[in-house]
C-alpha cells in the first residue's frame, strides 16, 4: 500500500505531502493540481520498475510530455542535487527519486534513488477511456491496459483462469465467476445489463454483446450509449486487482457519462474494492460519488479508511484541504468551492424570484 506521497519541485507544487488511505479521494477545480498528484504516483511507479538511470517520462505518465524540464516547477525551490523529487512510502520503507534534466541531452529525464525497492502493483485508468466499438482488442493479459480497451478481454481470461471474485464483493448468489460478478455489479450501478463475450484469438479481437431484460437480441457496444462502455473497464479494472494482492488502482473520473444515481453507486462501488484489499486513488468532480462512498463506508463501519483532499487555486499557490469522513458519513470539512455550486445557483434564482415577485 502506497502510504504517502510527497512532491518537491514536481509541476505546480514546489512541495506538497500526502498521506494517502485505502480510499484516496482528489477533488478541486480544474488545473488545481489533482492531475499532478497522479502522475507524481504514475511516475515513481515507472522509475521503481526502471533498471537503469533515466526514465521515459511520456511513456510513465501516458501522455506527451515533450521536454521532461515541463516538469519542474516554475517556483521551484533549490534541491542539492537535481530538478525535483518525489518521496514515496510503501508499507514502512520511504523510497526519495532525484531527478535532473541532462543538460547535454535535454529530452533525458534521468534520476537516482535513496535505496532499491520492492512496489506494490499499480494499475491505471485515465479519464480517456475507450467508448462503444465493435470490438476491443485481446492479447494484453495479466495488465489493465489505462484506456480500459482490453476489460472484455480480461473478462474472458478470468474466466478461462478460473480467476474468483473475494467474497465480501460477491453479490446475488453464490457463484463468485468472474464475468458473473462483472454482470452483477454492472447490475447494480446501472441496472438490468447483461452481456456476453467471446475472443477471436486468430485476429486477436474479444465481442461484447449487451442485452436487458426488454431486448429480444443482444446489440453491439456501438448501439448503446458510453456511459455502460466506460463503466465495463472500471469494474473488470476492481474486481481483476480485488482478485490479486498488494494493488492500488488509479482512476481519472470514474463519474464519466453516469447519471446522478450510478455516480453514487459506482463510489459505493469503489469503497467495496477497499475491503477486499485493492487501494484505490480516484479523480473525480463529481460530489455524487464522494457522497456514494461516504454513505457506503458508514454502512461498513470504515469510515477511518477514506481521505478526502479538496484543491483550489489561490492567489499565492495551490491549497490543499484534508477532509475526513466520521463514523456517521459526515464531512469534517466543508472549504468554499467545495461542491458548493448548487446552494450559489439557486441562491441566484431566488434572487431573480424576489426580483420578479417584486415587478
Amino acid at each position: 500500500m502506497i502510504k504517502a506521497i510527497e512532491l518537491q519541485n514536481f509541476k505546480c507544487f514546489d512541495h506538497l505531502q500526502l498521506p494517502l488511505a485505502e480510499l484516496t479521494i482528489l477533488a478541486g477545480g480544474n488545473a488545481a493540481g489533482k492531475s499532478t498528484v497522479m502522475q507524481a504516483l504514475l511516475l515513481a511507479d515507472a522509475t521503481a520498475r526502471e533498471k537503469g538511470d533515466s526514465v521515459d517520462a511520456s511513456e510513465a505518465l501516458g501522455v506527451a510530455v515533450g521536454s521532461p524540464k515541463a516538469l519542474v516547477s516554475q517556483n521551484r525551490t533549490e534541491l542539492p542535487e537535481g530538478d525535483f523529487s518525489l518521496k514515496v512510502q510503501w508499507n514502512e520503507q520511504s523510497v526519495i527519486f532525484t531527478y535532473r534534466i541532462d543538460k547535454l541531452q535535454p529530452l533525458k529525464l534521468t534520476y537516482s534513488q535513496s535505496e532499491s525497492t520492492q512496489t506494490d502493483r499499480l494499475f491505471y485508468l485515465n479519464a480517456e477511456r475507450l467508448g462503444p466499438r465493435i470490438s476491443y482488442p485481446a492479447g494484453v493479459d495479466e495488465e489493465i491496459l489505462r484506456d480500459g480497451a482490453n476489460a472484455a478481454f480480461l473478462i474472458d481470461r478470468a474466466d478461462i483462469q478460473q480467476r474468483r471474485v473475494p467474497g465480501c464483493l460477491v453479490l446475488a448468489g453464490e457463484s463468485s465467476k468472474f464475468s458473473i460478478q462483472v454482470e452483477n455489479w454492472m447490475n447494480a450501478i446501472l441496472g438490468d445489463v447483461n452481456f456476453s463475450v467471446t475472443t477471436d484469438y486468430v485476429k486477436a479481437i474479444t465481442d461484447i454483446r449487451y442485452g436487458n431484460g426488454v431486448a429480444e437480441e443482444a446489440v453491439l457496444p456501438t448501439m448503446t450509449g458510453f456511459g455502460i462502455s466506460y463503466i465495463l473497464s472500471i469494474v473488470t479494472a476492481g474486481l481483476w486487482c480485488a482478485s490479486l494482492k498488494n494493488v492500488s488502482l488509479m482512476i481519472e473520473n470514474p463519474e464519466a457519462h453516469l447519471h446522478p444515481a450510478a455516480q453514487s453507486r459506482m463510489g459505493k462501488f469503489l469503497e467495496c474494492l477497499t475491503d477486499a484489499g485493492v487501494q484505490v486513488v480516484v479523480e473525480t468532480h463529481s460530489e455524487h460519488i464522494i457522497d456514494g462512498a461516504r454513505v457506503q463506508a458508514a454502512l461498513m463501519k470504515r469510515t477511518d479508511n477514506i481521505q478526502i483532499y479538496f484543491f483550489a487555486k489561490e492567489e499565492n499557490g495551490i491549497k490543499v484541504d484534508s477532509i475526513n469522513v466520521d463514523k456517521n458519513g459526515e464531512l469534517s470539512e466543508w472549504p468554499k468551492g467545495f461542491f458548493d455550486q448548487k446552494e450559489q445557483d439557486l441562491r441566484e434564482l431566488f434572487k431573480m424570484r424576489r426580483k420578479h415577485a417584486g415587478n
